[in-house]
């Protein structure tokens, strides 16, 4: 199935950012629906700081490396998101402010599925979604919007708890595991976190 390589140039800075949201792979099919994600999550293990290990190039992230999410508790229902970025070629900061609630926190058994927004955006957007974490150690993350023409858009980020991942074997079969299964390896850009320029944000 035919996909775009080219990472998509919209005006868009950050992640639910406008109503429509474009991610950094075009593929000329549907979102898919077998992508599975933690059920029973618990989003109290899942705060915390996470470095970026690997992603689907963003148009909001282009080449900058040394990047990290810091999630907060603001409330039962709502979490802090402030992620930061570092560009190793001209040595600038960049970062973005949102929140971030449980796309349906209704359920009995809670799924690890997010509406993220930032700058003030609604949070109606259920596009933030934990493929596996073991909370200690990496998340995978994934998300999908749909576009015209049965086309969507995919994003994908590989979280850590430290800036160089883990030794520990369960962590490496589960991560590497789920990225097997779910993402497209041809389209992984790896996040630069062993610059010793990169800020301790």
């Amino acid at each position: 199935m035919y996909k775009s390589p080219q990472v998509f140039a919209a005006a868009l800075l950050v992640l639910g950012l406008s109503s429509a949201v474009v991610y950094g792979v075009i593929y000329d099919r549907p979102c898919r629906t077998e992508i599975s994600v933690v059920q029973n999550f618990c989003l109290d293990r899942y705060l915390g700081k996470w470095y970026e290990l690997q992603r689907y190039e963003q148009p909001f992230q282009i080449k900058v490396d040394c990047t990290t999410a810091n999630y907060g508790l603001l409330d039962p229902a709502t979490v802090s998101v402030r992620n930061s970025a570092f560009s190793l070629i001209n040595e600038t900061s960049s970062e973005a402010i949102g929140t971030a609630v449980l796309s349906f926190p209704e359920q009995e058994i809670v799924q690890a599925k997010l509406n993220v927004s930032f700058f003030g955006a609604p949070n109606d957007r259920s596009n933030y979604w934990v493929i596996d974490t073991d909370y200690e150690n990496f998340a995978i993350v994934w998300s999908c919007e749909p576009l015209p023409q049965d086309r969507s858009s995919e994003g994908f980020w590989f979280l850590s708890r430290e800036r160089k991942f883990t030794d520990d074997k369960d962590a490496n079969e589960r991560a590497f595991g789920a990225i097997r299964k779910y993402i497209d390896q041809n389209e992984i850009r790896f996040t630069n976190q062993a610059d010793e320029r990169c800020p301790d944000f």
